[in-house]
């Protein structure tokens, strides 16, 4: 784990840019939780400068945002509130070396659980991602109906790779993904990237 020193000066080098790009908005609120989750060892850098993008972006047009936001036992990487409410995971594509030869089944199954237990708790629910990858969302949990079939394979998917006992029937019947977020980490640009859009790029990829 890198020094807390260089997490924070990375940090604030990316605040100074996000200043400039958005007039100077205020983002210490952002940076001081960022800053306590990653003492805790919870977060990490990559995770971290995703999260302090995509809410400066979302301030600027005028939510009120928080990450690592609890709410119902769980925390959502990013909770923002406007005129609906938004929550965001981010997915940064890390596949364990143990998992390497089964990288996409692995990150369909991590990807799964993150909707699982987050999709459900606001309005809208987007899977942000470093702009230079495609997140491989299992098609059952992009359909608006899912039958026991789709139900049970998307449970066995998430059993095969993660130990959990939180994860019901009803909470694939009730998962829901309504796009991705894009997030250029270099340029800074943010682009919110509806369901129907996602599918047709993740297909031009398979």
């Amino acid at each position: 784990m890198r020094s807390k020193e260089m997490f924070l000066k990375d940090l604030e080098k990316l605040k100074r840019k996000l200043q400039s790009v958005y007039n100077n908005i205020n983002l210490d609120d952002i940076i001081n939780k960022l800053l306590y989750y990653y003492e805790a060892g919870l977060i990490s850098i990559n995770q971290s400068s995703i999260q302090l993008i995509i809410s400066a972006h979302l301030k600027s047009l005028g939510y009120r945002v928080f990450v690592e936001y609890e709410t119902k036992g769980r925390l959502l990487d990013i909770y923002a509130v406007g005129e609906s409410d938004i929550g965001i995971e981010v997915e940064y594509g890390y596949v364990p070396s143990f998992n390497a030869i089964v990288a996409e089944e692995y990150l369909k199954s991590r990807l799964a659980l993150k909707i699982l237990r987050y999709s459900n708790l606001c309005s809208k629910f987007y899977i942000a991602v470093p702009s230079f990858y495609i997140p491989p969302i299992p098609d059952e949990l992009l359909e608006d109906y899912k039958d026991e079939k789709s139900i049970r394979k998307i449970i066995r998917l998430v059993r095969k790779y993660h130990k959990v006992n939180d994860i019901t029937s009803n909470d694939v019947k009730l998962a829901k993904v309504d796009g991705i977020v894009n997030v250029n980490i270099s340029n800074l640009k943010v682009n919110f990237i509806d369901k129907y859009t996602y599918i047709r790029l993740e297909n031009l990829y398979r």
